[in-house]
C-alpha cells in the first residue's frame, strides 16, 4: 500500500511537470494564433477599427505617412447614457473618435484624407458592416484593416465573410500594441483579452457566419 502511494506521488510529480514544460509552447501558440499579419500593401484606404487607443491610430498614421493608402477612415463607438446626458446638458467632450482624429492631423494626415463613419456600432458584426458598406459606396475595391493583435484574426475572418470578393483586406495589426503571445498569461487583462477573444472566434465559427448578413453592392449613384 505504501509503495503504490508512493508511486501514485511520483506519477503525479512527473505529470506535473510535463504539464509545466508544455504549457509554455501551448500557451505561445494560443496567443500567436490569434494574430494575423500580412505585409501592408498599396489600398483605397486605411481602415482604423474603434478602440484598442491609442496604437491603432498610431498604425493607421504611420502606414497613411508611408504611402501605402492616400486615406483613412475611422470607426465610431457606440454612444452611452452619459454621453447623452451631456449633450443634453450642453457638455461637449470629444468622443475616442474625435480624439483619433486629432491625433492622425498631429502626425502628419491632412484633415482632408480622414474619414468617419456615419454611425457608431457596438459590437465587430455591426461596425464591419457599417464599414464595409461606407467603403464600397466610395468605390473601393481594397482596404487596409488596422486594429489590435489579439483582435486581427477574428476581425479579418468577420471582413472577409462579409465583403467576398468585392473588396481585398489586408490586415495591419498595430506595432505598437504591447500583446505579446511569448508571456500574455502573465497579464490579468491579456488572460481576459485571449478567453473573449476564443469565445467569439468560436461563437463567429459555429453561429454567426451563418447567420450575417453580406454587406450589399452598392448602387451607382445617377448621373
Amino acid at each position: 500500500m505504501k509503495r503504490s502511494r508512493v508511486l501514485g506521488v511520483a506519477l503525479l510529480v512527473l505529470l506535473a511537470g510535463a504539464l509545466a514544460l508544455a504549457a509554455p509552447p501551448l500557451l505561445r501558440r494560443a496567443g500567436s494564433f490569434l494574430i494575423e499579419s500580412e505585409p501592408p500593401e498599396h489600398a483605397d484606404t486605411i481602415v482604423v477599427l474603434a478602440g484598442g487607443y491609442p496604437d491603432r491610430i498610431l498604425e493607421a498614421a504611420a502606414l497613411y505617412r508611408e504611402g501605402w493608402a492616400p486615406r483613412m477612415l475611422l470607426g465610431r463607438e457606440p454612444e452611452n447614457a452619459g454621453f447623452r446626458k451631456l449633450d443634453a446638458l450642453g457638455v461637449r467632450v470629444p468622443r475616442l473618435v474625435d480624439i483619433n482624429r486629432t491625433i492622425a492631423e498631429q502626425l502628419g494626415v491632412p484633415p482632408e484624407a480622414i474619414g468617419v463613419v456615419d454611425q457608431p456600432a457596438g459590437s465587430t458584426y455591426d461596425e464591419a458592416q457599417v464599414i464595409i458598406d461606407t467603403v464600397l459606396r466610395q468605390h473601393d475595391t481594397s482596404m487596409l484593416l488596422v486594429t489590435s493583435k489579439y483582435h486581427s484574426r477574428r476581425a479579418a475572418r468577420i471582413y472577409r465573410f462579409l465583403a467576398g470578393e468585392r473588396l481585398r483586406i489586408i490586415v495591419r495589426p498595430a506595432r505598437d500594441d504591447d500583446f505579446q503571445p511569448d508571456g500574455w498569461w502573465h497579464s490579468r487583462v491579456n488572460q481576459r483579452r485571449v478567453v473573449f477573444e476564443y469565445e467569439k472566434l468560436l461563437g463567429f465559427w459555429l453561429i454567426d457566419r451563418w447567420r450575417l448578413r453580406t454587406a450589399p453592392t452598392p448602387v451607382p449613384a445617377a448621373s
